[in-house]
């Protein structure tokens, strides 16, 4: 599995294009709560669900040796490798300068070795994030969502995360009028 080393560069969204899609005026805006908890929270919840990157960010991942070459890299709309490396038994890293190619598809990126896989445990460091002027449906989706969490926010947000109240504490406001189930 891959891990998310950082994320580079700005967020996917702005201040202002979900204060547009909410249809805020400037002083409904809640700036803090639009920049800190629902930007990276639907940024969060897109990339849960379609295994991309959507925010451009490092990645690393460790391939055994039984991984074979072709093999596509745990994060989608990866689009540059960074470096390649052998983790020795000792643990320490030894970079490989071996000729490598990255095949990016429409959802996966593939990793190639022209002249074979170089063997033992690999350590593959790359950058992922999708363009969102090839498609622009992922930021209309995280722009509805971004409004819909803020339009809900009373029942969307919790501390400082994005994610649904469960739904033993909302459905517990309507205990007293839910029928009891029944054979």
């Amino acid at each position: 599995m891959a891990r998310r080393i950082a994320y580079l560069g700005e967020p996917v969204l702005t201040l202002a294009q979900v204060a547009q899609q909410c249809r805020l005026e400037p002083d409904d805006t809640q700036v803090e709560l639009i920049e800190q908890v629902i930007i990276p929270g639907v940024t969060a919840q897109c990339e849960a669900i379609t295994g991309a990157a959507i925010r451009e960010a490092r990645y690393e991942e460790d391939w055994p040796e039984h991984y074979h070459a072709g093999r596509a890299l745990d994060i989608g709309q990866a689009h540059t490798i960074e470096r390649i490396e052998r983790v020795q038994a000792d643990g320490q890293l030894q970079v490989l300068q071996d000729a490598h190619l990255l095949h990016q598809g429409q959802r996966e990126s593939r990793l190639e070795f022209p002249g074979g896989r170089p063997p033992g445990r690999l350590r593959i460091r790359y950058r992922a994030g999708v363009d969102l002027d090839a498609h622009p449906g992922v930021r209309n989706w995280l722009l509805m969502h971004a409004a819909t969490a803020f339009e809900y926010r009373e029942t969307l947000v919790s501390g400082a995360q994005l994610l649904p109240l469960p739904s033993h504490f909302l459905d517990s406001l309507l205990a007293d009028i839910t029928l009891p189930p029944r054979f």
